[in-house]
């Protein structure tokens, strides 16, 4: 099954729409291709829902509460990123991580990628962590070459 361009459109428009003025509520979105839906996910107490509605159409659109905006989700995984050494010395290597779209809490791929690893780290940060085995890897780029420095 193809993407549909009218889905992507409109998830394009939604993020230009959240991101300056609702970085505290919106936490995601969700694309249902097969299905023609695209999903918002937010925190509640917002206008968020009337200023999509207003200038999104042509989709259905479903909005989903959740637990945390993609801003809190964003800087939890920094938190947890900037905790990995102290990770490693209990035996959890943390490989990479970021928000669920959903907005249920954060996932963070591991070596081991086990339900221990989730409950302890949900456990410390007090908040639902998802672990997955993975490991994080940069997405295509231009080969880098360097500049040539020019003669003073």
């Amino acid at each position: 099954m193809s993407d549909d361009p009218a889905l992507s459109a409109a998830a394009d428009e939604v993020d230009e729409i959240v991101r300056p003025r609702y970085e505290d509520w919106y936490a995601g979105t969700v694309l249902d291709h097969r299905g023609g839906v695209l999903t918002v996910y937010r925190k509640p107490g917002s206008d968020l829902d009337k200023a999509v509605r207003s200038r999104v159409s042509g989709v259905k659109l479903v909005f989903k509460d959740a637990a945390m905006s993609e801003k809190s989700m964003l800087a939890q995984v920094r938190e947890i990123l900037a905790d990995t050494e102290y990770w490693r010395e209990r035996d959890i290597v943390i490989t990479g991580g970021g928000p669920l779209n959903d907005g249920s809490g954060v996932g963070i791929m591991t070596r081991a990628g086990t339900a221990a690893e989730a409950t302890r780290l949900s456990k410390h940060y007090d908040s639902r962590v998802v672990v997955e085995r993975g490991t994080a890897v940069a997405g295509p780029a231009e080969p880098f070459t360097p500049s040539t420095p020019s003669p003073a």
